[in-house]
């Protein structure tokens, strides 16, 4: 009959991690089908420039809604005539499933901006579905942020 003796743990560990070595970094630019992720897929969505400006007609939601069709907007609030967004889904306690909104980094009540802020006004737009940003001073939101950082009449110009 065959006997194995248990291998004393103080050699179990190296054992185990020069079986987990590589002589090279992984390589991430092969993943998936050697294309980068789009930016919904890692979860926020940047808007600048061009995707701004294309449309002076256009709404702050309008472009969101075109760079993610997965945000819902179901009517408005009865009360504030305000868009009703889901970015991540219904809450399953009574209120508001809305992200949090912020204009030039103070938070608004409601979702209203978003309708009258024409785009083009815009000069960036970041929108965060998990609620949460690398930029510092934002708190996280369980229903998403939506920061927009609006133009000034002097960011033209140099000093």
């Amino acid at each position: 009959m065959l006997r194995s003796r248990p291998v004393p743990p103080l050699l179990a560990l190296p054992l185990l991690v020069l079986g987990c070595a590589t002589s090279r970094p992984f390589d991430r630019s092969t993943e998936p089908g050697g294309k980068p992720l789009p930016p919904t897929t890692a979860g926020s969505v940047i808007l600048t420039g061009e995707a701004l400006s294309a449309d002076p007609g256009r709404t702050v939601l309008d472009v969101i809604r075109r760079a993610m069709p997965q945000l819902r907007v179901s009517g408005s609030s009865q009360y504030t005539r305000c868009p009703v967004l889901e970015l991540r889904g219904k809450d399953s306690v009574a209120g508001s499933s809305n992200p949090d909104v912020y204009v030039d980094g103070t938070r608004t009540v409601d979702t209203c901006p978003l309708v009258t802020l024409q785009a083009m006004e815009a000069r960036r737009i970041e929108v965060y579905p998990l609620g949460i940003t690398p930029r510092p001073g934002y708190p996280s939101s369980s229903h998403g942020l939506i920061l927009i950082f609006v133009q000034r009449a002097d960011s033209s110009r140099s000093n």
